[in-house]
């Protein structure tokens, strides 16, 4: 925990620490396997791996500490409570604190609405995974696998499937050319290869 809550306190001050500790515990429940403190931590790597393209790093490293910290797999208004939370913790700068909010709720669909700058860029960055070295791509769908224990392999399949499917449907998988540039190819190889293993009845497990 010590070198995340520095993390955090490089963002918010140490004044913050109590809010950096909870959002770490947060990070850190036991339901999560993917989206977990390993996907921060990548998170932040990735915005200091892209800081040069950021215009914003405050705004870019609320967006990323906050986006996944309230989490239970499969319920519906996870990003809608994280953004409450953010916008609770923010309370003294409204209008910041909205725009991190807004970003955060735009996660529920990672390709509806309409963002560009920053906002495009974290949306971007939020699932860069899926255009990542396949061996990193397999941990990333494994872990997705592992936080829904309790449905059996065919019904996760079928909506993991039609999540791959209507991903691979679209002509861009991300909103920057940035990231489309680099990762967009093989985020929709990695995509098509999960697509069929599940087709052909095999999951990918860690």
């Amino acid at each position: 925990m010590s070198a995340l809550l520095e993390r955090w306190r490089r963002l918010a001050g140490a004044g913050a620490d109590d809010l950096g500790q909870a959002l770490i515990r947060a990070w850190s429940e036991p339901q999560r396997r993917y989206h977990d403190t390993s996907h921060l931590i990548w998170l932040l790597d990735e915005a200091e791996k892209r800081a040069s393209a950021i215009a914003d790093v405050r705004f870019v490293g609320y967006a990323i500490w906050f986006h996944d910290a309230i989490y239970q797999p499969g319920e519906p208004d996870n990003e809608k409570l994280s953004a409450d939370w953010a916008l609770s913790s923010l309370v003294a700068e409204p209008v910041f604190a909205e725009r991190v909010a807004h970003v955060i709720e735009m996660t529920k669909r990672h390709e509806e609405g309409e963002a560009s700058g920053d906002e495009a860029l974290f949306l971007d960055m939020d699932i860069a995974i899926l255009g990542a070295p396949w061996e990193a791509y397999c941990r990333y769908a494994a872990g997705i696998r592992a936080e829904y224990p309790h449905i059996v392999d065919p019904a996760f399949a079928a909506g993991r499937g039609a999540f791959l499917a209507k991903q691979l449907e679209r002509a861009c998988t991300f909103r920057t050319d940035l990231y489309e540039v680099e990762l967009g190819e093989a985020a929709r190889a990695n995509m098509r290869w999960e697509l069929e293993e599940m087709r052909r009845g095999r999951m990918v497990k860690g």
